[in-house]
């Protein structure tokens, strides 16, 4: 990957980050994003009383990658915590809103971890067995259950 290549990335990264920050703010919580290299942590959101507090790891899909999120195994590591959560950022044209998905961070490492299972168990192409790899790739289409967690900030 290329010095520009990498910036994209990281860029990426970042706006979902801030955008995410921004939605929760714009929802009477006060959030900001943490420094970079934070472990599973790239936001975090209080309520103004401050009796609650959410930790948020943020996944961006650029405007140009329309094949999904791309994760690596250690998205399957159960965290000690009910208040973790992931936010999936889909970003889209430069005029438009992204669209958020927000769920549990652990309820979706199980998800995903099954559906890797799964699809180990599952013969591939010409009956062949599936090689185990650290690629964890999703997409909307893939789980019809996740429909609910669109832009559903009560969760």
């Amino acid at each position: 990957m290329n010095v520009n290549t990498r910036a994209t990335y990281n860029i990426t990264g970042v706006a979902g980050e801030y955008f995410v920050a921004a939605e929760l703010s714009r929802r009477g919580w006060i959030a900001t994003v943490t420094l970079k290299n934070t472990p599973n942590i790239d936001a975090i959101a209080t309520t103004p009383d401050g009796l609650r507090s959410i930790n948020i790891q943020v996944k961006t899909r650029s405007i140009k990658n329309r094949q999904g999120w791309i994760l690596n195994r250690s998205i399957e590591k159960l965290l000690p915590g009910e208040n973790l959560y992931i936010a999936f950022v889909d970003l889209k044209g430069i005029d438009e809103r992204p669209d958020f998905y927000l769920i549990r961070r652990n309820l979706f490492s199980k998800w995903i971890a099954d559906r890797h299972s799964q699809w180990l168990a599952t013969p591939g192409r010409s009956g062949r067995v599936h090689v185990d790899n650290p690629i964890r790739a999703f997409d909307r289409p893939q789980f019809k259950h996740f429909e609910k967690y669109h832009n559903n900030w009560n969760v």
